[in-house]
């Protein structure tokens, strides 16, 4: 069977340059990454939000955005070996349409991570931060991602704030202080530069990354990259993850195959 798994933030050009970087030993040996997933579309208390019941959920911002950047953080460092997690639920909500209270989900999630290079890592999942960005067009994403790696070699970092951001600076060991480096050409194709969402439409609506790679799949009776073996594989850390946050120990993720 051929299938997909919509995994889409690994597809930005600045974040496929970022991913080639690594992958051509920018970083040198990688030490550790930390990336924040920083949302606010959880901040009102008085808006009841499916996502949030944990009943119908399974986990809040740990599953519905943490899930992304545990897929990226595996694609830039290889795989996590084992998690420790903290899931929060801070923000007190309103009784479900059916006016019965329930018990809520994280709205925001810390997972430790330990890669099997030897890596360390941190994701933090927030759906509660005030990120004020990109609201016309009917988007209002009030988002930020912010990733950053150190090595051996030096440091790369990547801001997309969804507004006008979406730049790669890097600093490595004797080439003096810390620079943007410019995403080339053939990373952006003929997507838009300007601003983060019109990239993004491009990337998906224009260019054919993801559903077009999909659809290519089925027409040869090819596989493709995300699937739901990385689906499955994301199920396994968030399990992890839910695990540790109830009995506070670092938990193996093979231990959970």
């Amino acid at each position: 069977m051929i299938t997909c798994v919509p995994f889409t933030y690994r597809y930005m050009p600045s974040s496929r340059y970022l991913k080639h970087l690594v992958d051509e030993g920018y970083l040198g040996q990688p030490y550790h990454l930390h990336m924040r997933y920083y949302a606010g579309f959880a901040r009102d208390p008085e808006t009841y939000l499916w996502r949030f019941e944990r009943k119908i959920a399974g986990s809040g911002a740990l599953a519905d955005i943490g899930s992304h950047f545990l897929h990226v953080a595996e694609w830039l460092y290889g795989e996590i070996e084992a998690v420790s997690a903290q899931l929060s639920a801070m923000v007190k909500r309103p009784p479900n349409p059916q006016g019965q209270s329930y018990e809520q989900a994280d709205d925001s999630a810390m997972v430790m991570l330990r890669f099997k290079n030897g890596a360390q890592g941190l994701v933090h999942a927030s759906a509660i931060a005030y990120e004020r960005t990109y609201e016309d067009k009917g988007y209002g994403f009030d988002q930020v991602h912010e990733w950053d790696l150190h090595g051996s070699n030096g440091t790369l970092r990547q801001v997309i704030d969804w507004d006008f951001r979406q730049c790669i600076t890097g600093d490595r060991v004797g080439d003096g202080p810390e620079r943007t480096l410019t995403v080339p050409d053939r990373f952006w194709g003929d997507a838009r530069r300007e601003r983060v969402i019109e990239t993004w439409e491009d990337v998906f609506r224009k260019q054919g990354f993801l559903v077009g790679e999909f659809v290519r799949a089925v027409a040869n009776g090819q596989t493709m990259v995300p699937n739901f073996g990385d689906g499955a594989r994301m199920q396994q850390l968030l399990d992890a993850a839910i695990e540790s946050a109830e009995t506070g120990c670092w938990v193996n993720t093979e231990s959970l195959k």
